[in-house]
């Protein structure tokens, strides 16, 4: 199947035939993952005046002349001694309108005053390890969507859809590319209000990932991995009312026909519970200003939407964001009111994938269009909007990203959703006042997953 490319309002638009839509990427295509396109899908070429750079892949693991002792040490920015190149703010907004995402704008005119947009040097260094990327080739040869566009068949980790062909591909993409096959994190989510006030969360999260193992061979598939994505251990230890409180999470690859399962001890009852059934738009957080599917870009199921793929735009986006995570920055400092501090925020411009979600005639859902940005290396989420059931733009999310030099790929990190009704925004996986995120660790497997494996942990 051939794609065309066509030109329409800055963005560049993928023109596919419906009877096409669904058909997989023959194998003379998929040779473009080995010549004008990255193993992961991404344009190698930069952009026509040199301001996105060529893609070098020349970052696999730790660069030369840095020092990380590994996972779950604090990480050491690559590109430490870039010089911010210029700053888009309230006075010059006209002039970069045409890389800048309708969230941006609006915060920008929401806060005259403070937010501003510090633009540094793009690079395109980074690449994932090897078995991330020859399960991407594979998948695209052989990975299909199924049940409407919420499930994959033929899958084995990586990016399902290296070459997307609709929009429904693209978030597939960005929901299920781990690289880390596990996780042990301790995040803090804190909401603040226009007033001042402010509420705070504090998680501690044990993950596997199981499509990420990487005893998995290439070419063993859904059918016998898991059923779950994501399978999830998360203990409260703040705020007090909460504290020790335990939720075990089955997140379900897909997430219409198997549901999310969960599982809760409080302790207060000393009794595990089935939790109800929770997803879509389910407040969630501190604040309760996201949405259950609001969170790392978007989360559960796609079937209350239909899926539209705009093309790829150049934009600037949150890249490289290792200064966020510093440890010297307390709360205090990072955490402004309206919005982060714009001084600890770098932005580079890059090609993303845009997709719009609107909302089926007769489906429930509080945003009823939202937009998404994919950049096109990584596959992370980073930028994201969402419009209430006026069309009015709601809440703005700028997603940061990092490179991890343990499991070699990019991986999510703090994110930041902004209520532009309330003036108020949630900053959620803070990691400044705990520690740095392990995602070397070993995984657990699936049967520490389980209401049973639950019931021993809480007498511990």
């Amino acid at each position: 199947m051939k794609l065309k490319y066509i030109i329409t309002l800055g963005v560049i638009g993928v023109s596919i035939a419906p009877a096409l839509l669904n058909a997989k990427v023959t194998e003379q295509e998929a040779q473009r993952l080995k010549k004008d396109l990255s193993p992961m899908g991404a344009e190698i070429a930069g952009n026509a005046d040199g301001s996105i750079p060529a893609w070098t892949g020349s970052m696999l693991g730790l660069p030369e002349g840095l020092t990380y002792s590994g996972s779950g040490d604090v990480y050491p920015d690559p590109y430490a001694e870039d010089k911010v190149l210029f700053t888009i703010a309230a006075d010059n907004i006209d002039q970069y309108a045409d890389k800048l995402s309708e969230g941006q704008k609006a915060l920008i005119r929401q806060y005259p005053k403070t937010f501003k947009m510090h633009i540094y040097p793009s690079h395109r260094d980074g690449r994932f390890n090897k078995k991330i990327e020859d399960r991407s080739w594979y998948n695209a040869l052989n990975t299909e969507l199924v049940n409407g566009v919420d499930g994959l068949k033929f899958y084995t980790g990586g990016a399902p859809f290296p070459i997307p062909q609709q929009g429904a591909e693209v978030i597939m993409n960005a929901r299920v590319i781990h690289p880390h096959p596990a996780q042990d994190a301790k995040f803090d989510d804190v909401a603040v209000f226009k007033n001042g006030a402010r509420n705070f969360r504090r998680q501690h999260i044990i993950a596997d990932y199981p499509y990420a193992n990487p005893a998995n061979e290439i070419g063993k598939v859904d059918a016998d991995i898991s059923v779950n994505a994501g399978l999830i251990f998360v203990t409260i230890e703040a705020p007090a009312r909460e504290k020790g409180k335990l939720t075990i999470v089955q997140e379900p690859l897909d997430a219409v026909k198997y549901k999310r399962k969960a599982w809760t001890y409080l302790s207060g009852t000393r009794r595990v519970r089935r939790a109800p059934t929770i997803g879509y738009d389910t407040p969630d957080g501190p604040g309760g200003l996201v949405t259950i599917d609001d969170m790392l870009g978007f989360n559960g199921a796609l079937d209350r939407y239909e899926w539209k793929m705009l093309g790829k735009k150049e934009i600037y986006i949150p890249y490289h964001n290792y200064m966020f995570d510093d440890p010297k920055l307390n709360y205090d400092e990072l955490l402004m009111a309206g919005h982060a501090n714009p001084e600890y925020m770098r932005y580079e411009l890059h090609r993303v994938w845009v997709v719009e979600a609107n909302l089926k005639p007769g489906a429930r859902h509080v945003y009823l269009k939202r937009r998404f940005y994919v950049d096109e290396d990584s596959w992370q989420f980073v930028l994201s909007e969402n419009y209430d059931g006026r069309g009015r733009l709601w809440r703005v999310g700028i997603l940061n990203t990092i490179y991890d030099y343990a499991v070699k790929g990019f991986i999510n990190r703090a994110e930041l959703f902004h209520d532009l009704q309330s003036s108020a925004y949630v900053a959620t996986r803070l990691v400044n006042e705990t520690r740095p995120t392990n995602y070397a660790m070993e995984p657990k497997g699936a049967h520490f997953y389980t209401p049973q494996s639950l019931r021993k942990l809480a007498r511990h």
